[in-house]
C-alpha cells in the first residue's frame, strides 16, 4: 500500500507555523481547539500512554502527512500525543478549510486511505508490544514494515528509525535496543550499508521469530 500524501494546495489559506524540536503539539486525552495540522517539512512522533504510565512511540509522520484531523471530524478527545522530532513547519487547518476540502471526492478518498494506513500501523504497534522479548518485538516490526508490500524479493534497503525512536516504539531502553541490534547485525538480519541505509533479510528475520 503506497503512502498517502497531501500538499499545501490542499489547504490554501491555512496559516503556517514553525516549531522547534521537542515541541508538544497535542496531548492525548485533551479536548482542545478544533484544528488539525499538515506537515510542510520536518516530522512528528505519534505517542500513546501505556497502562504503566510510560510513553510508547506508535509511528513517525513526515512531510505530506496530516495529524489532528479527527478533532475536525467530530472526535472530542485527542487520541494520541504529538511531538516534533525536529524543526517542523506546519499548516494550521481550521474547521472551515476542512469542510471545504471534504467536498472534494479525491480528498475524501485520500483521507479514508490515510486512516486505513494509520489503523494498520497502530495494529502493528500493539502486536509488537505483545511479543515476549525485545528481540521478537524488533523482528516483528521489521517484518511488518510497509515497504514489504508488493515486493517479491526477500531483502530490501530501508532507512530505520534511530535507536531512541525504536526504544520508544518497543517500550524498552535505548541501551537494550543497541544490544539487540548487535544480535541482528551478527545474524545477518540487518546489514549496514552506510550511516542511514540498512539491508533487511526476510529469511533471517523469520528464523529469529521461530
Amino acid at each position: 500500500m503506497s503512502q498517502v500524501t497531501f500538499t499545501t494546495d490542499d489547504f490554501k489559506g491555512a496559516p503556517a507555523l514553525t516549531l522547534k524540536r521537542g515541541s508538544c503539539m497535542i496531548y492525548e486525552g485533551e479536548v482542545g481547539d478544533r484544528v488539525g495540522y499538515f506537515i510542510v517539512s520536518g516530522s512528528v512522533e505519534v505517542q500513546t500512554e501505556c497502562y504503566d504510565g510510560t510513553q510508547t512511540l506508535l509511528y513517525v509522520l513526515k512531510a505530506g502527512s496530516l495529524f489532528g484531523e479527527l478533532r475536525l471530524m467530530g472526535v472530542d478527545e485527542r487520541t494520541a500525543s504529538i511531538y516534533t522530532a525536529e524543526e517542523t513547519v506546519l499548516l494550521k487547518i481550521n474547521p472551515q478549510i476542512w469542510q471545504d476540502r471534504m467536498q472534494d471526492v479525491d480528498f475524501l478518498q485520500r483521507v479514508h486511505a490515510m486512516h486505513l494506513q494509520r489503523y494498520l500501523k497502530t495494529t502493528d504497534a500493539v502486536r509488537r508490544l505483545g511479543q515476549s522479548s525485545v528481540t521478537h518485538r524488533l523482528a516483528t516490526y521489521l517484518m511488518t514494515l510497509p515497504e514489504w508490500h508488493n515486493r517479491s524479493s526477500k531483502s530490501m534497503d530501508v532507512v530505520l528509525p534511530s535507536h531512541s525512536q525504536l526504544a520508544r516504539m518497543l517500550n524498552c531502553t535505548r541501551e537494550r535496543i543497541t544490544v539487540v541490534m548487535q544480535q541482528f547485525y551478527k545474524s545477518g538480519a540487518v546489514v549496514k550499508q552506510n550511516h542511514q541505509i540498512c539491508t533487511i533479510s526476510q529469511e533471517c528475520l523469520t528464523k529469529m521469530l521461530k
